[in-house]
C-alpha cells in the first residue's frame, strides 16, 4: 500500500459524515448583504483617462444597480475623432494616475463600493522594469498593456522577478505609500506561455515559491489577494490556495465547465477560506447581445461549481459624452450604464446577492475529495512544460483519470472537491468523509468503487434529472442550492415540510413540494428529498387583447413616435434599430371566476416591469414572464395594465455601423467579434424586441 493510499484509509476509518437535521425554515431570511455579497464587476481603464465627473458617475449608477465594487484594470487606450481622448491617457504609477485611483477610491468609498486592483497594466504580472533576465524563459510581453505598463512579462518560476516587479508598486502601495489603499491585489489569468523554470527546477515548488513572494507582501502591506491560476503547468490547487481568494473564470460557449471551475472553490474549501471569485460571463454572446436570462444561466453555473463572489467581465470606464455605446472593452459582456438591460439590472443583481449571501454564511457540505497529481501527467509530455487551461482540458483533464472519476460521480449526484499530494499531507483533507485516489477507483471493479466512495451521501439530484445541486450546512441544518438545467419543469418533494427560498423572488415559504422552472432554481433547506416531473397545470385564461398604446420612455438612436398597436408586434417591425425601453398600456375586463390571479406576459423581449391599476408588480428578466396580482387590485372593469419592456443594444449598435458612427476607436486590438474578427454589426439582422405575448390573464 503506497503512503498516499495509507493516508486515505486512515482518513475514511477517522471520519464520519455525521447526521443533518431539517432546519426550521420559519427561522431562515436572507442575510443582511455585505459588500462582498453583491455582485462586483471588472473596470476597465482605457489609457487610465478617468476623470472625477466620470468616476462618480460610474460609482453612483454601479451603486444604484446594486453592486457591492469595482476592480480597476488599466489598458491600452481610446483615442476618439480627431485624438481627442489621448491628451487624458496617464502613465501607469505617475503622479497623474496615482491622483486618479485616489480618486476613483474616494468615489467608491462615497458609494459604499469596494475596490480592487491588477497589479500592473493589462495581463500577465509584468511591465518596464522587468528586464530579460528576470522575464518569462519565452520573452512574451505583457498583453493589452496601457501607457507606462508594457514591458516583459516576469519569470512565473523566478522570485526575484517578482520582487522586481513588487518594487514598483511598493512606493505607493507599501505601508508608507502615499495611494489610496485597494481591498485586493489581483493576479490574472496565467498566460505566460512557453515559460519554463530555469536550471531544472521543480514545476509546483518553483511557482509556489514565485508566487507567495506576491502573496506575503499583500498580507504585510494589509492586502487581500485575489489570484487565478487555471492555464499553470503546475498544481491548481496549491496555486490557488496561496490567495486569499481563488478566483475561476468560464468562458465563451464552449468553456462553461462546471468540473473545471471547481478547481478554485476546492482550494478554498480545503483551506478553509470564505470567497471564491470568478471572473464571469465573458462572451456570453456578441456584444449587446448578451440576453439576461443567459447571464442567469451563466452565473448559476459558476455557483454550481462553488463560486460565491462573482465579477461581471465587464464594465469599461467611459466619459459620460462619449458618443453611444461610449468605450467599450474587445470582449463582451457589456456590463455597463450605457446598455439598455442596465436600467433593470438591479433585479439580476438581487438575484446573485441572494445566492452568495447563503453561499458566504453558510458552509459547503462536501464530503467526498478526489486527489489530483498533475505530474503523471507532466511526465507523459517527454520534457515540454505543458500549461493546463480552460481550453485545453479534453486533454490535461478529462483525459486523465481526474477528469473521468469527476464526471461519473458528479452526474451520479456526489457533492465533492479536489485536493492535493500537499494539502493530504498537510492535513487539509482530513475534513472529507472519502479520498479518493482516481488511479484506484478507475481500476477497481463496479462493487469495488461503491466501497471507495462509502461514506459519502448521494444528493438526491443528479444529471438524469437535470436538476444540478451543491449542498450547504449551518447550525445542523442542510440547504440545496437546485438548477433546473433540463428543458422542463420539476418538483422537489419531502415527506415533512422543508423551507423552499427562491433566490429570484426572494420569496421563502414552508411546504411539502416546490416546482423549479427550466433555467431556475431554488433553495431546498431541509433534507429527504425527491424528485418529479411536474404534471402540467390546467389554468382557465381569458386574452388580454388590446389595442396596445406604444411609446418610448429611454432609448436610442432616436424614439420612436407613440402609435396604437390592434394587436401586440415586436416594435422592429416599425422601428428595427430602436434600443431602450417602450411603455405598452391597455385596459380590460376581468371576469369574477378569475380568482388567485396572473398576468402572463407570453413572450418577452427581454426584460418587463409590470404596473396594474397603479400597483407595481415587479420585474422578470426571463421566462415565465408571470406576474402574481396581490389581491384588491385587480377590478371587474376598467382595469390599467401598463408594462415597460426594455431590449438589447444590438439593433442600435447595427445602427451604428450601417451609419458608419466613429464609435470604435480603441488602440491595440479595437474591437472583435466573438470569433475575434474585426466587429461589424452593420450586417446583423433585426433582434425581436418588445412585448409579443399573448398577454393573459390566469386563475390559479
Amino acid at each position: 500500500m503506497s503512503r498516499i493510499t495509507t493516508v486515505f484509509a486512515v482518513l475514511a476509518a477517522g471520519i464520519c459524515t455525521g447526521a443533518t437535521h431539517a432546519a426550521d425554515g420559519a427561522e431562515f431570511a436572507w442575510p443582511e448583504p455585505t459588500r462582498e455579497m453583491k455582485p462586483w464587476v471588472y473596470n476597465w481603464w482605457m489609457g487610465s483617462a478617468v476623470d472625477s465627473e466620470g468616476l462618480e458617475y460610474q460609482c453612483r449608477e454601479l451603486a444604484d444597480k446594486g453592486f457591492g465594487g469595482f476592480h480597476v484594470i488599466p489598458i491600452y487606450g481610446a483615442n476618439g475623432p480627431d485624438n481627442r481622448y489621448r491628451a487624458q491617457w496617464k502613465e501607469l504609477l505617475s503622479p497623474e494616475w496615482v491622483g486618479a485611483w485616489n480618486i476613483a477610491a474616494w468615489k467608491a468609498e462615497t458609494f459604499g463600493l469596494g475596490i480592487d486592483l491588477t497589479m500592473g497594466s493589462g495581463w500577465c504580472f509584468g511591465g518596464p522594469w522587468i528586464d530579460k533576465d528576470h522575464a518569462a524563459s519565452s520573452g512574451m510581453k505583457v498583453k493589452r498593456a496601457g501607457l507606462g505598463g508594457a514591458g516583459f512579462m516576469i519569470d512565473p518560476f523566478d522570485p526575484e522577478a517578482m520582487k522586481i516587479h513588487i518594487a514598483a508598486f511598493e512606493r505607493f502601495f507599501g505601508k508608507k505609500g502615499s495611494a489610496a489603499r485597494p481591498r485586493a491585489f489581483y493576479h490574472d489569468s496565467y498566460e505566460y506561455y512557453g515559460a519554463e523554470p530555469k536550471n531544472g527546477q521543480d514545476i509546483d515548488e518553483a511557482q509556489l515559491a514565485c508566487f507567495k513572494v506576491w502573496t506575503d507582501w499583500c498580507r504585510e502591506n494589509g492586502y487581500i489577494t485575489r489570484n487565478e491560476a487555471h492555464g499553470a503547468p503546475s498544481n491548481w490547487l496549491d496555486f490557488y490556495a496561496l490567495a486569499d481568494i481563488p478566483e475561476t473564470e468560464m468562458f465563451a460557449k464552449g468553456d462553461r465547465d462546471i468540473l473545471v471551475s471547481k478547481f478554485a472553490s476546492s482550494a478554498a474549501h480545503a483551506k478553509g477560506t470564505t470567497l471564491v471569485s470568478a471572473e464571469s460571463c465573458t462572451w456570453i454572446d456578441e456584444h449587446f447581445c448578451e440576453r439576461p436570462a443567459e447571464i442567469k444561466a451563466f452565473l448559476d453555473r459558476l455557483f454550481l461549481s462553488g463560486v460565491n463572489h462573482v465579477f461581471y467581465h465587464g464594465c469599461c470606464y467611459s466619459p459620460v459624452d462619449a458618443v453611444w455605446p461610449g468605450w467599450c472593452f474587445y470582449a463582451s459582456l457589456e456590463m455597463n450604464p450605457r446598455n439598455p438591460i442596465w436600467r433593470e439590472m438591479g433585479a439580476l443583481n438581487a438575484y446573485v446577492t441572494r445566492c452568495q449571501s447563503l453561499f458566504q454564511t453558510w458552509t459547503p457540505d462536501n464530503d467526498l475529495a478526489i486527489l489530483w497529481d498533475p505530474k503523471s501527467f507532466r511526465d507523459r509530455q517527454n520534457g515540454k512544460v505543458e500549461n493546463m487551461s480552460i481550453h485545453n482540458r479534453d486533454k490535461w483533464f478529462y483525459g486523465e483519470p481526474i477528469g473521468k472519476v469527476a464526471r461519473d460521480l458528479f452526474e451520479a449526484g456526489y457533492s465533492f472537491d479536489y485536493v492535493s499530494p500537499r494539502m493530504v499531507e498537510a492535513g487539509l483533507a482530513k475534513k472529507y468523509a472519502v479520498v479518493v485516489d482516481p488511479a484506484d477507483y478507475l481500476n477497481a471493479e463496479s462493487q469495488k468503487r461503491a466501497e471507495l466512495v462509502k461514506g459519502a451521501k448521494v444528493m438526491p439530484f443528479d444529471a438524469a434529472s437535470g436538476l444540478l445541486a451543491t449542498r450547504w450546512s449551518k447550525d445542523g441544518a442542510t440547504a440545496y442550492f437546485v438548477v433546473n438545467t433540463g428543458s422542463v419543469a420539476r418538483v422537489v418533494s419531502a415527506a415533512d415540510e422543508f423551507t423552499a427560498a427562491d433566490p429570484l423572488a426572494g420569496v421563502v415559504a414552508k411546504t411539502r413540494a416546490a416546482e423549479i422552472k427550466p433555467m431556475h432554481s431554488l433553495f431546498a433547506i431541509g433534507d429527504g428529498f425527491a424528485v418529479q416531473a411536474a404534471n402540467p397545470s390546467i389554468r382557465q385564461s381569458n386574452n388580454v387583447s388590446g389595442p396596445w398604446k406604444v411609446s418610448a420612455i429611454c432609448g436610442g438612436p432616436q424614439l420612436p413616435d407613440p402609435r396604437t398597436l390592434d394587436a401586440l408586434a415586436g416594435w422592429e417591425t416599425f422601428d428595427e434599430f430602436f434600443s431602450g425601453t417602450m411603455l405598452y398600456r391597455t385596459s380590460f375586463a376581468a371576469e369574477s371566476r378569475f380568482a388567485n390571479r396572473t398576468i402572463s406576459l407570453g413572450d418577452v423581449r427581454e426584460i418587463a416591469r409590470v404596473r396594474l391599476n397603479g400597483r407595481d408588480l415587479g420585474v422578470k428578466f426571463m421566462p415565465p414572464y408571470d406576474f402574481d396580482i396581490p389581491d384588491g387590485v385587480l377590478k371587474e372593469k376598467g382595469n390599467e395594465l401598463e408594462v415597460e419592456v426594455t431590449n438589447l443594444g444590438a439593433n442600435r449598435l447595427r445602427w451604428n455601423d450601417l451609419n458608419k458612427v466613429d464609435w470604435k476607436y480603441f488602440t491595440d486590438i479595437n474591437m472583435v467579434d466573438i470569433n475575434y474578427k474585426k466587429f461589424d454589426a452593420s450586417q446583423w439582422k433585426p433582434l425581436p424586441s418588445g412585448l409579443l405575448g399573448p398577454v393573459r390573464l390566469l386563475s390559479r
